[in-house]
């Protein structure tokens, strides 16, 4: 018998584990897939020429202080995000204007006063310390932006922000829900920005795969069990049993899931989960989440004094891009967010259609020429995560309208001898790697706090 059975070998099941372990306790990681790191997926050009992320990417080193922790523990070298250049705004397909990255985009006076003050007004918001309230928690992001007033130049603004967040639009999810995302992560400001102050500070030069594949030696891979998709969990009461779909049983103490709530309904849990912690699971969605990442021989767009970051309202399906190139190994590329309904639609497309698609609007923003290197990348990499079967979309999961007030008491509490950890529950970070690592780590103690009392599991 184990300790602590974990299930999920995503960053916060592995950093449960590790904590778990440090703490003397017996583990086993169970994971479905054939690796680990979950959303963290990082792949090898066939040049040679780099790594592309297919999943989370971007740290901040001077913010997330677990993430840099590990990574200086690894050694892991890092590249800042390039910001110098010009960036770019698309209207629609054939309007589009550039402006200094970094500033308010020149719409007119008024617009631009509209989108300052509304910009403003969540900032604000989402710096306070205080719980998300029922009021705003029953309307959508939309419905709260009209009522302060909103004009449709900056619904279209907070609807790009939304679309690259979590994969959803300003008319899918509450504002309630959009705001206390902020405030887990240092404020609005703090989310979109690609500077020091922000999330999208720095990337790792290898790929940030390199994180859970450190994490896993820490734990010692004999004690990772992948391939083990779940079919059932057991509670009962002294002891946890997991069967997996492959026939295998792991019986522990304690279990901890490290899974996106909304795959909970996925696996046969007895005792059924309670009522109101069914209901709030049952109902969070992920959200359309894709990338494209177009690798190219050199960064062709710096030579036009771009810095590859444009934002779209239409156009094409691609809401936002960045350079994700790593100057220090020679690797050049875009990578562009295809999110919310146009990345619903996109995903569904054939590849060719899907890489048409991106070409031609990165072709319209970019002013290519027809014997432009952008129509000659070295390689294109495309991640659905909707499609992929154990993550179902991403970020990290949403509450239905009125359900992240109305379950707080509820969402992420033990039940049992059952524990849940995930980036989704951080109040640090969440939806980056960093609050999958805090969620990790508060899952474990969770555990060792319980079990403390108690003799360890024997083998």
């Amino acid at each position: 018998m184990f300790d602590v059975v974990i299930i999920g070998a995503g960053l916060s099941g592995l950093q449960a584990a590790y904590s778990a372990k440090n703490a003397g306790l017996k583990v086993v990681v169970v994971e479905a897939r054939n690796r680990v790191g979950g959303k963290v997926w990082t792949v090898p050009l066939a040049s040679g020429r780099g790594y592309a992320d297919l999943g989370a990417a971007w740290i901040n080193d001077e913010l997330q202080k677990r993430v840099t922790a590990y990574a200086r523990q690894f050694g892991l070298k890092t590249t800042k995000q390039r910001l110098e250049g010009k960036a770019v705004m698309q209207l629609s397909g054939d309007e589009r204007f550039e402006f200094p990255f970094g500033i308010t985009p020149e719409f007119s006076p008024e617009e631009t006063k509209n989108l300052e003050y509304i910009r403003d007004h969540i900032q604000a918001k989402s710096l306070r310390s205080e719980p998300p309230l029922p009021e705003d928690d029953s309307v959508t992001i939309e419905q709260y932006l009209l009522k302060l007033g909103a004009g449709p130049k900056t619904l279209a603004m907070v609807n790009v922000w939304a679309k690259a967040m979590h994969g959803l639009e300003i008319d899918q999810y509450s504002a309630a829900w959009f705001i206390d995302y902020c405030r887990t992560n240092c404020g609005l400001l703090s989310v979109r920005a690609d500077d020091h102050t922000g999330g999208n500070y720095m990337r790792f030069e290898k790929g940030a795969q390199q994180l859970p594949n450190g994490l896993a030696k820490l734990i010692g891979e004999e004690d990772i069990r992948l391939n083990e998709p779940i079919a059932s969990i057991q509670d009962h009461q002294d002891h946890v049993t997991v069967t997996t779909t492959t026939g295998n049983t792991y019986t522990a103490r304690k279990c901890i899931l490290s899974i996106p709530s909304t795959l909970y309904k996925d696996i046969n849990i007895f005792p059924k989960l309670p009522l109101p912690v069914q209901d709030v699971t049952n109902n969070t969605v992920l959200g359309h989440y894709n990338k494209s990442i177009v690798c190219y021989n050199t960064p062709w767009w710096r030579k036009k004094e771009f810095n590859g970051f444009f934002v779209s309202y239409g156009g094409g399906p691609v809401a936002i891009a960045r350079d994700s190139s790593v100057d220090e190994i020679g690797y050049y590329s875009l990578t562009c967010f295809v999110n919310g309904r146009p990345g619903e639609k996109w995903g569904n497309s054939y590849p060719h259609e899907r890489r048409a698609a991106v070409l031609n609007q990165l072709a319209a923003i970019f002013n290519a020429e027809p014997d432009s290197e952008l129509w000659r990348p070295l390689e294109i990499f495309e991640q659905v995560w909707q499609h992929e079967r154990y993550s179902k979309g991403a970020l990290a999961p949403v509450h239905a309208l009125g359900h992240y007030t109305k379950y707080a008491a509820f969402y992420g509490k033990p039940v049992g001898n059952l524990h849940f950890v995930g980036t989704e529950y951080s109040r640090e970070w969440k939806g980056y790697m960093e609050g999958a690592l805090c969620s990790g780590e508060i899952g474990a103690q969770e555990v060792i706090d319980t079990l403390k009392q108690g003799p360890t599991a024997k083998l």
